[in-house]
């Protein structure tokens, strides 16, 4: 099976519900959940013909901060409790907190990653009015080695670490995606496969690899179904735009074919 245009979207508040929000392997749980279920699974994402024996997980919360609601002109002398400056002095603790975090989910050799994906507070057709919420939105990274129980805890041990420096700022949270990584063994049946097609293919050994992306190999092997990322390149934009390589899809597409093959032999 492979993966061509995934959209990494999900679902959060009123305004970003529908099918266009939907996202993180929901099309994929939904057919693993009717029905269409396999023994393993290639998937096609752009790996540069690496074999990806695991990749993360991602945990997406926001933590939100609060203040009076008020006329501008009744505002004076209560800057300081406005959301969006008692936000900015949350997230720079945030940011200090990042660093940590990164180097305790360190997976393959690499360190975590946070990312500060996004910040809303105020009304900019209301200007004359004060923000009385301001939300901060943050992707977390969590290495298939660690449960998203244990990532969970360690944002709520944020969560109340920031509430107590600043227990004026009504700082509340939320976590609203939990998507965990999925990793397969080496010496498994279907990498195996793999390596032995790419090798007829290309003639030489395919290169391993572990990334901090995520795929729908977290739900099938919630199902029972192995998975390993494995695919052409990536396609980036290039001075020609967008493209692959032809010669590349057509090579991947016969280790498809040798490696189901193979395991279909087995």
């Amino acid at each position: 099976a492979a993966v061509v245009g995934e959209i990494e979207t999900a679902q959060w508040g009123e305004e970003f519900r529908g099918a266009r929000y939907r996202g993180y392997s929901a099309g994929t749980h939904y057919l693993v959940a009717h029905g269409g279920i396999a023994d393993v699974c290639i998937l096609g994402e752009p790996t540069e013909q690496r074999v990806v024996l695991g990749h993360y997980g991602t945990l997406w919360a926001r933590i939100s901060t609060h203040g009076p609601f008020v006329h501008t002109a009744f505002s004076a002398g209560i800057s300081g409790e406005n959301s969006i400056v008692r936000m900015g002095e949350v997230l720079e603790d945030v940011r200090q907190w990042i660093p940590a975090w990164e180097e305790r989910t360190s997976y393959g050799g690499k360190p975590g990653v946070v990312n500060i994906g996004a910040i809303r507070g105020g009304q900019p057709w209301r200007l004359s009015r004060t923000p009385n919420r301001t939300d901060l939105f943050l992707d977390i990274r969590v290495p298939p080695t660690m449960r998203m129980q244990e990532a969970r805890a360690a944002f709520g041990d944020l969560v109340a670490n920031l509430r107590r420096r600043h227990p004026g700022a009504g700082i509340d949270s939320e976590v609203f995606v939990t998507s965990p990584g999925s990793a397969i063994a080496e010496d498994h049946p279907l990498v195996r496969a793999i390596d032995s097609a790419h090798q007829l293919v290309f003639d030489a050994a395919a290169e391993r690899d572990t990334v901090r992306w995520s795929s729908d190999a977290s739900v099938l092997t919630r199902f029972g179904i192995e998975a390993v990322n494995y695919g052409t390149s990536s396609g980036l934009p290039s001075p020609e735009g967008e493209n692959l390589e032809v010669q590349g899809l057509v090579r991947t597409a016969q280790v498809y074919a040798l490696a189901a093959a193979q395991i279909c032999e087995g």
